[in-house]
């Protein structure tokens, strides 16, 4: 009798130990769930699988205590039977397990927000790049209207005032070049 009293407390002893396992792993669970929504991007599948996880550590905790329950109603009544306790401990070490291994799987959801930042950099960074090639095209034109407006004055310069001169000069005095959107006055 004492070495079936002596395999229940091992038993008992195992299902504290194992509900002391829980109850840290519910700690570190709602540790890293906080460190995890406020560091990623989360989706409803990260929440699915961490409450699952939390779920799974407190029926691994009730299991527990219902196996010790039942060894102490047992051995009240001096009868120290591992059968009576067996499938509670079992069931309690197995959503333990499943506790376990739901909260590692929670740690690959999700994406860190610095990627998400790094990736609005490198799109503004684009932006730039591309607004900068429009306005050295638009440099280029100016240069080019300029260069032209130069090459029409040296040709009307060299003959007579004459109304067409006049108009063509007040025409080249002022130019409107459209430019993304917005109209660019340049005068000469």
């Amino acid at each position: 009798m004492s070495d079936k009293k002596d395999a229940v407390n091992i038993g008992v002893t195992l299902s504290t130990q194992l509900i002391a396992v829980a109850l840290a792993m519910i700690a570190v669970l709602a540790t890293f769930a906080a460190y995890t929504i406020d560091k990623k991007t989360v989706d409803g599948w990260y929440f699915f699988t961490i409450g699952c996880a939390f779920f799974s550590f407190v029926i691994s905790i009730m299991k527990g205590g219902k196996g010790i329950d039942k060894a102490r109603k047992s051995g009240f009544n001096s009868n120290w039977n591992l059968d009576d306790t067996k499938s509670s401990f079992n069931l309690q070490a197995l959503f333990c397990l499943i506790g376990v291994f739901l909260f590692i799987g929670s740690i690959f959801f999700g994406k860190n927000k610095d990627d998400e930042f790094k990736l609005q950099i490198i799109n503004h960074q684009k932006k730039i790049i591309q607004l900068e090639i429009t306005d050295s095209l638009s440099k280029l034109e100016q240069v080019k209207l300029n260069n032209r407006i130069d090459s029409l004055q040296k040709i009307y310069s060299k003959k007579p005032k004459s109304k067409t001169y006049k108009r063509v000069k007040k025409c080249c005095e002022t130019i409107i070049i459209k430019n993304i959107g917005k109209d660019t006055i340049y005068k000469q």
